[in-house]
């Protein structure tokens, strides 16, 4: 049996006990607790092959690996810049009450300042190849 046939008949299964634990759900048989459970079942199969995979793909192909690995790389060094030029000061509302602490601030500026590179790159790399392909 080949990848491709197993992966299916797993895939089958899960959304055959997904579609089950909803009806037996709407049923009043099972709670939402066992619903919340399945999910981070779920969740847990999908982080788990979201790692494993392109670890095996990696490892069958290295010269791929090598163009993923700057890729990562390159993200690394864009969250490091946005890490790096968030303030990180504490935020108050209006009453004084704190909404968030110096780190926890840092961390959200730092990913929205990563964000902004990011979308600016991907701006920017749409607009060259249109002007590029525009003059050929």
């Amino acid at each position: 049996m080949d990848n491709n046939k197993l992966f299916s008949i797993i895939l089958i299964a899960l959304l055959g006990v997904s579609a089950l634990l909803c009806a037996l759900f709407f049923a009043s048989v099972v709670s939402e607790g066992v619903l919340i459970g399945w999910c981070y079942l779920l969740l847990a199969i999908a982080a788990v092959s979201a790692i494993v995979f392109p670890v095996i793909t990696m490892a069958k192909n290295p010269a791929n690996a090598k163009n993923a690995l700057i890729g990562v790389l390159g993200l690394v060094v864009v969250f490091g810049l946005g890490y790096a030029l968030a303030s990180g000061t504490e935020t108050l509302d209006v009453d004084g009450k704190l909404l968030a602490t110096a780190s926890e601030a840092k961390m959200s500026e730092a990913g929205l300042i990563a964000f902004y590179i990011l979308a600016a790159a991907a701006i920017g790399s749409i607009v060259y190849a249109e002007v590029s392909k525009m003059l050929k």
